[in-house]
């Protein structure tokens, strides 16, 4: 949910991007130019490609999306000073009396209230700390440890009040981490600036393998994604098409890890057991929105697939790609038209 090694492997994620730039042309007429700007943010990059006829506007088009960006990773950071209503503040007093929270991370705390899935725990936080530090001394936390940490966990150690958008702690040493969703979030935000320059005719948003789509590319056709092979990061498994609004995350063991005796610690989390979970390799989820695709690749990779099924079945937006541990991958029904594997996948 959060991140415990935070650039080690920004480069397969980029190598994503830059098969995305590679794909897409422009929007509609023919003098189209791409203005493209690329920022730090949320530990990865942030990549905007903008198509416009007017490419002075769309660039400043551009720089507002990005510091829309900004703005949500600052009230999203719990490691670093957000200002008033951060969650780095709430996390410093919200055990001693209710903090009023910024309007982003009000909504952010809003949409996760309204989901019941006990997997995806976001007052994680102890025990990513736990493994930040086990990490710098390459080894393991102890199982008492753990224990500790997991006893500060869960959704009734907090409390938000959507009315006052208040947030409150009831143990002082509750912490929460919204490494899950706060990329999605911002993504979504940033398309919406996007969306509202008339300069831009479509762009794409790529946050770290976050991506929203900004209208269609020309003669309203959908664009192609690759999802990245989770074994090798020169190779991707196949593609997957966009259109205007849809989005696609990827949670992955080979995204965030370290290795003690040949075995692979990643960052994705089971707030039941504080371990690593090790049901899947990875899961990439395509969605109404990003923050939907945030949320439930996260969430999907921490469900066994029958459980994945349960949720595509009771919600028709949402498609994934999934590699198990044995390297096979499932396709769900959604997908079977427009999936397009890579050779000898």
């Amino acid at each position: 949910m959060s991140t415990f090694l935070k650039k080690r492997l920004l480069l397969p994620l980029l190598l994503v991007g830059i098969t995305l730039g590679a794909l897409v042309g422009g929007c509609g007429k023919e003098e189209q130019i791409k203005v493209s700007d690329t920022r730090f943010s949320m530990d990865t990059f942030v990549k905007i490609d903008a198509y416009s006829d007017k490419p002075g506007e769309a660039r400043l088009a551009v720089d507002d999306a990005m510091q829309t960006f900004q703005k949500i990773a600052a009230a999203t950071d719990r490691y670093s000073d957000g200002g008033p209503g951060s969650l780095y503040e709430a996390n410093l007093k919200a055990a001693s009396a209710p903090v009023q929270v910024a309007p982003q991370l009000a909504s952010l705390l809003g949409y996760l209230q309204q989901k019941p899935d006990q997997q995806l725990d976001i007052s994680i936080a102890p025990v990513v700390d736990l493994w930040q530090l086990a990490r710098r001394q390459t080894a393991l936390p102890s199982q008492t440890k753990m224990d500790e940490a997991l006893r500060h966990v869960g959704r009734e150690k907090y409390s938000f009040d959507p009315a006052s958008k208040t947030l409150r702690y009831s143990d002082p040493a509750t912490r929460l981490d919204l490494g899950a969703v706060a990329k999605g979030y911002a993504v979504d935000a940033a398309a919406a600036t996007l969306k509202k320059h008339s300069a831009v005719t479509c762009a794409l948003v790529n946050a770290g393998g976050n991506i929203k789509a900004v209208g269609n590319k020309p003669g309203n056709m959908p664009w192609r994604v690759a999802v990245q092979h989770p074994r090798d990061p020169e190779a991707f498994l196949g593609t997957v098409m966009l259109t205007d609004g849809q989005a696609a995350a990827t949670s992955g063991d080979y995204q965030r890890y370290y290795e003690v005796d040949g075995i692979r610690y990643h960052h994705l989390l089971d707030a039941q057991t504080g371990q690593p979970s090790r049901l899947h390799q990875s899961v990439t989820v395509i969605a109404e929105s990003a923050l939907d695709a945030d949320y439930y690749s996260t969430l999907f990779f921490l469900l066994p697939t029958p459980g994945i099924n349960a949720h595509l079945a009771n919600n028709a937006s949402l498609n994934v790609v999934v590699v198990e541990n044995d390297g096979s991958i499932f396709i769900s029904e959604g997908l079977s038209k427009t999936w397009q594997p890579a050779k000898g996948v």
